[in-house]
């Protein structure tokens, strides 16, 4: 396993998600956006327990992922891992993501998350692979 990336040196705003890439059990990949936290060197993201991204990482816990801005100069860090669904873990990865997310402010999304957060889970991706890229040097007149 790769050193995990400090990807706060590459990206400034914190509150970008995760971009998750799965296969589904018919074998077609798809992607999805989660709230995340790296944590002793591995990725935690926190969903509802019945989501179809547990049932489809539990079928194939391979998974890509990509941390990055959304405007030029394009930066981040993509990879691959394994990811493992936690149920015990769940709660408290919502709380430490809420907090990053979302602060301490009350708001009606975090009170549908407080209200639902006896059914998450958390999923924990470990890095095998991690590629950093920064183009702002080529895309500094963007």
């Amino acid at each position: 396993m790769q050193k995990m990336v400090d990807f706060e040196y590459y990206i400034t705003d914190r509150k970008i998600p995760i971009r998750i890439a799965f296969i589904t059990p018919d074998g077609a990949p798809n992607i999805i956006s989660l709230w995340y936290e790296q944590i002793d060197g591995k990725i935690y993201c926190a969903t509802q327990s019945s989501a179809k991204i547990v049932s489809y990482l539990r079928n194939n816990p391979n998974c890509g992922f990509e941390i990055a801005t959304d405007k030029p100069p394009y930066k981040g860090a993509r990879g691959n891992g394994i990811a493992k669904i936690i149920p015990e873990d769940g709660e408290k990865i919502l709380g430490i993501l809420m907090k990053k997310y979302l602060g301490d402010k009350t708001s009606t999304l975090s009170k549908f998350l407080k209200n639902n957060k006896k059914t998450e889970v958390a999923i924990e991706i470990t890095p095998y692979k991690i590629f950093n890229y920064d183009y702002s040097k080529r895309m500094k007149d963007v």
